[in-house]
């Protein structure tokens, strides 16, 4: 076993070095997701070490266009550097200020820029997925609204990135979308049908004198399966949500969201509204990795060499098939799920929302059968 110098603090939590973890379920990742963005950009980029591995992803949507950048390598001996490629991530004040790098790279893409948080992070509710008997995802997530300032170049065209909308989320623990499937299966399932996620939301936003997250999952009947939410206002009060009401509107012939209503209530009684409006060019994070995104067809966490870098560049125009990796088979291509949008909040108030979407399966609400 290799200790680094993380072990000289007395914060271990199993009988293994902190390079080491204490699973040998390949499954077991530690990593992270920000992303940056103004009307008309969209950038994310994140990091996941892995048992032996660690990978990074830089990734910008613009003018109906993807462009991302994977990079893989093998995260033993360097286990406390937190880059991968030109992937580089440096932690300047921990929950407070977050350096985000991508160097110079084949893909155009390259950014500098530094995230300061505007609200205390939000601990999300423990996630356990049981299925045909095994626990396939057990991980916990924190989140956090940011504001990002640095540069960031497409291309060859410089932008200034002054005070972006952003956030950041930081989840560990067993995933089964991460490294080899996981090959269960089985005869009955775990899980009510009706306990099933179709919708998806996930949205930390700001708006002028508040920040705000929520994250919920409905049935196809639109049955909320779960919720939890926090408001964080500048003069230090917070207010926990307690549901969620939205009113989506989707470009027509797609499950792109174009805008809509969202109505929050608060513990204090208070039903806040906001509107919605698409401000840009909305991502698919298979471009990053996920869901078989990467050109062998597999996910983040697989052995892919000491050092491996691929890029892709594709249109992201919508319409009738889902936008993708031009290498995924379009039956496979998950279409965008992360929408930069405009938000209008009570009494006018202005900003934006990081408006993460999915729609897996039927959901009659809006219109959407089976896929």
């Amino acid at each position: 076993m290799r200790l680094t110098p993380f072990d000289d603090y007395p914060f271990h939590q199993a009988p293994t070095p902190f390079a080491t973890v204490a699973t040998s379920d390949a499954h077991y990742n530690d990593g992270y997701f920000c992303a940056f963005y103004a009307p008309g950009w969209y950038f994310f980029t994140g990091l996941h070490p892995n048992v032996n591995v660690m990978d990074g992803w830089a990734s910008v949507a613009h003018a109906n266009r993807q462009t991302a950048i994977r990079a893989s390598r093998a995260l033993h001996p360097r286990y406390e550097d937190l880059q991968v490629g030109p992937v580089r991530f440096e932690i300047l004040e921990p929950m407070r200020r977050l350096r985000l790098v991508a160097g110079e790279n084949t893909a155009g893409i390259a950014f500098d820029v530094v995230l300061e948080a505007q609200s205390p992070p939000f601990v999300e509710d423990r996630y356990q997925h049981f299925k045909y008997g095994a626990v396939v995802n057990d991980l916990v997530r924190y989140t956090q609204i940011c504001r990002a300032t640095g540069h960031a170049t497409v291309d060859g065209e410089r932008i200034a990135v002054e005070r972006w909308h952003a956030m950041r989320d930081h989840s560990w623990g067993v995933r089964s979308s991460m490294a080899v499937p996981t090959g269960i299966r089985g005869i009955e399932r775990d899980d009510d049908p009706a306990a099933r996620r179709a919708l998806r939301l996930w949205v930390p936003f700001e708006v002028e004198d508040h920040c705000g997250f929520f994250n919920t999952h409905e049935n196809s009947a639109g049955r909320p399966l779960d919720f939890e939410g926090r408001l964080d206002y500048a003069d230090g009060r917070s207010v926990r949500l307690t549901a969620v009401r939205h009113a989506l509107e989707y470009l027509p012939g797609t499950r792109r969201v174009a805008g809509g209503t969202l109505e929050l209530d608060g513990e204090d009684g208070v039903t806040r509204r906001y509107v919605l409006e698409l401000a840009g060019t909305p991502a698919d994070v298979q471009g990053g990795g996920y869901y078989g995104g990467w050109r062998d067809g597999g996910s983040a966490g697989l052995w892919r060499g000491a050092e491996h870098l691929e890029f892709d560049s594709y249109g992201a125009m919508p319409g009738a098939g889902e936008s993708g990796p031009p290498h995924l088979p379009p039956a496979r291509r998950l279409g965008p799920t992360e929408h930069p949008m405009r938000m209008t909040g009570p009494g006018g108030a202005t900003g934006m929302a990081h408006f993460e979407h999915t729609i897996s399966g039927a959901y009659p609400r809006y219109g959407f059968g089976a896929k």
